[in-house]
């Protein structure tokens, strides 16, 4: 790569620890740049390589803790992974004010490449099934259903926080990639093929998927059940 842009000498133990030099080598130095925008759309994509990658770790770490039945734990990983998650999505502001004509000269050095190749989203598609697999054998385990956990939330807390935990997970998940189609339909438009020849209004389908679906039906399930008991005939749920 020619000519990165390298602050410092590497000799402290802080840029040892980071591995400054070589972080600073892995972005295109000015002479490689398709314009000016370039460096911040590579390091807004390396930086998301880097978070999904502790997203990935704390969720399977999560699986691993609700297997053990450390459910504090695992709810305390999981809402600091929505929280990550949130923070990507935030995160997007930032190549949302690229003008679309300077996109398309950096968008060139992709060649045939998108973000749908992301090695670490892609991964991260992998652990909500796990995670789900856990938490409907902890269930199992205490002998509860996961209605009976949302209409009696204080007779397990634990169970319910953790619930709720992944709801919010599951919740970020769909706004970054809401985000992330309005993103692209902000600067490369909703009714073109993408280079993989996949239509950009694809992204906003996605984005409506939910990985916990059942948490979410649930919700619905609990208000019927309350409204049923307690609400007089007739009565709406808001």
């Amino acid at each position: 790569m020619a000519n990165p842009v390298i602050y410092g000498d590497g000799s402290t133990d802080y840029e040892k620890y980071i591995r400054t030099q070589e972080l600073y080598r892995l972005q295109k130095g000015p002479g490689e740049w398709a314009n000016e925008e370039e460096l911040l759309f590579q390091t807004i994509h390396q930086a998301m390589e880097l978070w999904l990658k502790v997203v990935i770790q704390h969720l399977e770490q999560s699986v691993a803790w609700v297997k053990a039945d450390k459910l504090r734990d695992a709810t305390r990983f999981i809402k600091r992974s929505a929280s990550m998650i949130e923070f990507l999505g935030d995160s997007l502001k930032f190549p949302m004010s690229l003008a679309p004509w300077d996109y398309h000269k950096i968008r060139m050095g992709l060649g045939k490449g998108s973000g749908q190749e992301s090695p670490g989203f892609n991964k991260l598609l992998e652990t909500p099934e796990k995670l789900w697999e856990a938490y409907a054998a902890a269930l199992k385990k205490h002998k509860k259903t996961i209605d009976e956990i949302h209409q009696d939330p204080h007779g397990l807390p634990d169970l319910f926080e953790l619930t709720i935990a992944m709801s919010e997970l599951d919740q970020e998940l769909m706004h970054w990639r809401y985000r992330h189609f309005q993103l692209v339909k902000r600067i490369i438009g909703d009714a073109v093929m993408s280079l993989k020849g996949i239509p950009a209004s694809a992204l906003e389908k996605n984005s409506n998927m939910a990985f916990f679906p059942e948490i979410w039906a649930v919700i619905n399930r609990t208000t019927n059940a309350y409204n049923a008991k307690y609400r007089p005939q007739g009565g709406g749920a808001y």
